[in-house]
């Protein structure tokens, strides 16, 4: 897209798209954590969410024309905001905040109804600081019975009048904290790694050790035959905890930095019972509780981070002269969590949509005109893209409540570069790299990724200097096919949710021999293997291939040659369950994935397993980057699918570069999905993008030119293909004429 230009509905297919889960995975997810959480607080709440959007989205839905409208203006609010101020003082943790640095600081607005409808009977309030070592929070509840039976830490907390606290540092809607506590004193502190609606789950095994809280009651506690006034809540975070909830950057809040927090408040009707409080009940059942909260969620629900308020940070010790700065497009943004909510749940799941084509939305949302959208279906989600009016902006959202700001693509100052993989040797044929090299030249190909031993690449990087031809070592890393050290460490290699060894059984295919990135002399092998590229001198970059697992899901074309339906998560094609990396999981979840009924289920465990690959490669960046060599990477088709299928999050990796292998026959997709595709993991990094093509794929000359240059419209810095030695005279002649014309 170029800047100014009118973005037609049939232009944004191409240049916003899907970041992918599978709807079947999402789904066993939310069916899980309604059917098998702990929390019973959340089956009811996740499933009144999922039964208020099948009955209707609180949106007026008409199509007219070829147009959706939606009415979403009840639910857009303006968060709240609290500056908080910096202080040298270390609080006394007593619940009384008497300390002279409390004095000047100011309390937020009372607590209102969650849906912003009904006040409170009760006041609530709360004021903040913080320092190098603590966020300090103090909170006031005016209670008139202050009572509490809960005792035990980590149990449900707000089955208790009780305070609680949402911490998101990076604002984002992922790995978030949250802290409750009652009267008691008592402590529930758990994690989210993504909110409940996407198939998030609460770790009780996030606990604060060096958190500290305290209670004052001013009244009496549990005492049924008097009056009470109110009571007090004080408490030091500790900061360490929450900047690891962060992104980037990983350290402490600088001025004017913004987290999304929100406060919420459980108040129940009591009877009391033989002198004792308890829960109201009415025939039998438990009257629903209220919740009040410092910023409206608009709906009983506090797990729509998005509508939480904003802390903004001062290292100032006094805020009156700090100024909130205002959140770019808040309200636009707001509208893309609505109507993701309408994708998910309501009017937009409910309509016909046909894949891949764009459905144009007019949304009204209480500014001047209404907004348009477009909704794009695909074949297992969904993306919305909406432009604010205010700044020009377009965002996109998908079926996994991700949102992201769209990419603009700047111009290109390098040229667009024409790459292709090859397979090398452990020596050096001078006469026949002669012939390719030359043959590579006369296509325009500036680039090669080579596999071969050190010192074959030592001979044929001068080689190719001569025809101006840059040389990548091309790097098997996890997969080692008859590797003659690696297979002397049977203990080195992966092992399946069925227990197999990777080197005993190979799955799909013989040459599947795949290392653990959980085993230390694995990881530190693998390494070797790169130091010893580093100490060839002038390539262009070590190219990483095989950086994952095995495929959990073979892509739709080629599950029929192995005589599969993977229609869901296999133990022999499940890998990462290495003792190793179970007994790591277990010393921090305090459970073997392994007892899980459905361990493919766990998001905790999923994530534990991307760690360990990305882990693996930024230590590869850091060694190769000492040594003044770049690292890139081949890699699965973007971020969601590639975390999906083969267990690579590749957007948590500090490349140089990317080669996302575009393979759409693979997919049983059309061409044009190499441009959605390419789009994805333009906005998902900021390192360059290189498609890669699969010539046999592409064996039409119109074909192939056609992906080459929907990769470049869609924001590559160039493409590799695979390969170019088997390229048709036709496939060449388009190589030959794209590199005359040089994509202008």
């Amino acid at each position: 897209m170029r800047i100014g230009r009118i973005i037609p509905i049939i232009t944004s297919l191409l240049l916003y798209a899907l970041e992918l889960l599978s709807l079947f995975s999402c789904f066993n997810h939310y069916i899980k954590i309604i059917i098998t959480t702990e929390r019973p607080k959340y089956k009811v709440s996740n499933f009144l969410l999922v039964l208020l959007f099948l009955c209707g989205f609180n949106a007026s839905f008409a199509t007219v024309t070829d147009t959706i409208k939606l009415d979403v203006s009840k639910h857009i609010v303006t968060p709240k905001h609290y500056i908080v101020s910096k202080t040298n003082t270390v609080c006394i943790i007593d619940g009384l905040a008497n300390e002279k640095a409390w004095e000047a600081v100011p309390f937020s607005d009372s607590f209102i109804d969650i849906e912003g409808i009904k006040k409170p009977k009760f006041d609530t309030r709360f004021k903040m600081m913080w320092s190098d070592n603590y966020l300090y929070v103090f909170a006031q509840l005016q209670e008139p019975h202050i009572w509490g039976d809960l005792t035990q830490r980590d149990t449900v907390i707000f089955y208790n009048n009780d305070f609680e606290i949402f911490i998101d540092p990076s604002g984002d809607g992922t790995k978030y904290g949250e802290i409750e506590i009652n009267a008691l004193n008592t402590v529930w502190d758990l994690f989210l790694n993504k909110p409940y609606r996407v198939g998030g789950s609460a770790n009780n095994f996030w606990n604060l050790p060096a958190l500290e809280t305290a209670v004052h009651i001013n009244g009496t506690l549990n005492q049924a035959t008097d009056s009470d006034t109110d009571w007090s809540v004080e408490m030091a975070i500790p900061m360490a905890a929450l900047i690891e909830l962060k992104n980037k950057p990983k350290s402490l809040p600088k001025e004017g930095e913004q987290w999304r927090m929100n406060f919420s408040r459980v108040q129940w009707d009591h009877d009391i019972v033989n002198g004792k409080y308890e829960r109201k009940k009415v025939t039998g059942k438990y009257l629903r509780e209220y919740n009040w909260v410092w910023s409206n969620q608009t709906r009983i629900n506090m797990h729509a981070p998005e509508k939480w308020g904003y802390v903004q940070f001062t290292h100032q010790n006094n805020t009156s002269k700090t100024a909130f700065i205002p959140v770019v497009d808040e309200k636009v943004k707001q509208v893309a969590y609505e109507l993701f909510m309408s994708g998910k749940y309501s009017a937009l799941a409910k309509h016909e949509h046909n894949i891949y084509s764009g459905q144009a939305i007019q949304v009204e949302y209480g500014g001047d005109t209404p907004l348009n959208a477009t909704y794009i279906k695909t074949q297992i989600g969904f993306e919305i893209n909406l432009t604010s009016p205010e700044t020009g902006k377009t965002y996109l959202i998908n079926q996994e409540g991700v949102l992201r700001e769209a990419k603009l693509p700047t111009p290109i100052e390098k040229p667009f570069v024409f790459a292709t993989w090859a397979h090398g040797s452990n020596e050096l044929d001078v006469a026949e790299w002669n012939e390719k090299l030359a043959e590579y030249q006369r296509l325009g190909i500036s680039e090669v990724l080579v596999g071969g031993s050190p010192e074959f690449l030592t001979e044929l990087v001068p080689l190719a200097n001569n025809y101006a031809i840059k040389i990548h070592a091309w790097m098997w890393t996890l997969n080692r096919p008859n590797d003659t050290t690696a297979n002397q460490h049977p203990e080195w290699y992966a092992v399946n949710r069925a227990g197999k060894n990777s080197l005993e059984y190979r799955a799909y295919v013989d040459y599947y021999q795949w290392l653990s990135p959980f085993h230390p002399e694995a990881r530190e092998y693998i390494k070797d293997n790169v130091r010893k590229l580093t100490e060839v001198e002038g390539l262009a970059s070590i190219h990483l291939d095989y950086v994952r697992y095995v495929d959990v899901i073979l892509g739709a074309d080629l599950q029929p040659k192995y005589n599969l339906v993977q229609d869901h998560e296999m133990p022999e094609y499940d890998y990462g369950y290495h003792p190793i990396a179970r007994e790591g999981f277990k010393e921090i979840f305090g459970y073997d994935p392994q007892d899980l009924e459905h361990p493919e289920l766990s998001t905790e465990w999923r994530q534990y397993r991307l760690n360990a690959i990305t882990t693996l490669v930024n230590e590869i960046v850091e060694i190769a980057h000492q040594k003044n060599h770049k690292i890139t990477a081949a890699v699965f088709p973007f971020p969601e699918m590639s975390r999906q299928m083969v267990r690579q999050a590749w957007n948590d990796w500090n490349l140089d570069a990317a080669y996302p292998m575009l393979y759409q026959n693979f997919y049983q997709e059309s061409v044009n999905w190499i441009g959605f595709a390419t789009k994805q993991g333009v906005n998902a990094v900021d390192f360059p993008i290189y498609a890669g093509l699969y010539s046999p794929g592409l064996k039409d000359a119109a074909d192939l030119e056609k992906a080459i240059r929907l990769a470049k419209e869609n924001g590559a810095s160039g493409f590799s293909i695979f390969t170019a030695d088997g390229l048709s005279d036709e496939q060449k002649a388009v190589l030959i004429k794209l590199k005359t014309e040089t994509l202008d």
